[in-house]
């Protein structure tokens, strides 16, 4: 994911990002981390273009179901190619 501005988030934890409950413990850290991205307005043009995970341009998961609803936003599916798959089956 490359975006025209550097991305606030680059360099931090990953994990950080992506949680298994509904609630991020951490979001007003990301929420601020966010808040003064150059790449926000990017970012979450893809976050709604696309069906991703995650915590993304100061947005969570429901979040965007909430806009794309409201601004009737039918995201695209992400794709991985097999080698993708395989490299990440690996890490685990």
């Amino acid at each position: 994911m490359f975006f025209s501005n550097p991305a606030n988030c680059a360099g931090t934890e990953t994990e950080d990002w992506f949680t298994d409950k509904k609630v991020y413990d951490n979001k007003d850290t990301l929420k601020r981390i966010c808040g003064a991205c150059l790449a926000k307005d990017e970012c979450l043009e893809y976050a709604l273009e696309y069906s991703v995970i995650g915590y993304w341009a100061g947005t969570s998961e429901k979040e965007r179901r909430d806009m794309r609803k409201k601004l009737n936003i039918i995201p695209k599916p992400i794709l991985i190619s097999e080698r993708e798959m395989a490299k990440h089956h690996d890490l685990s």
